[in-house]
């Protein structure tokens, strides 16, 4: 399954499909381009239907630019599996997941 990532206004974007190993490379692409006219203050992942570690990565990846650049940047509606891999591997205090 594909996964898109799609502009809601006011800083928001929301993702929907799966954020895996195969889906987070092209994504990654994607919302550079997005990001580079758009800085997200914070990204809905409620439309997010499977994730694991690589999908967990990419979101590490999007709060470590934003931190670059001097912005926040939140995630709302987390997946219980995001959450999951996130306690497991000890980023919950770097990830702000909600």
């Amino acid at each position: 399954m594909a996964v898109t990532l799609e502009q809601r206004g006011d800083g928001c974007f929301a993702l929907q499909g799966e954020l895996n190993l195969s889906t987070v490379g092209t994504l990654l692409k994607e919302s550079r381009r997005l990001f580079q006219h758009q800085p997200p203050a914070w990204i809905d992942l409620a439309g997010v239907s499977h994730c694991d570690s690589a999908g967990v990565a990419l979101l590490v990846e999007w709060l470590r630019q934003a931190r670059t650049d001097g912005r926040d940047l939140k995630f709302a509606n987390s997946t219980p599996q995001m959450l999951e891999i996130v306690k497991v591997t000890n980023l919950d205090m770097l990830l702000p997941l909600a």
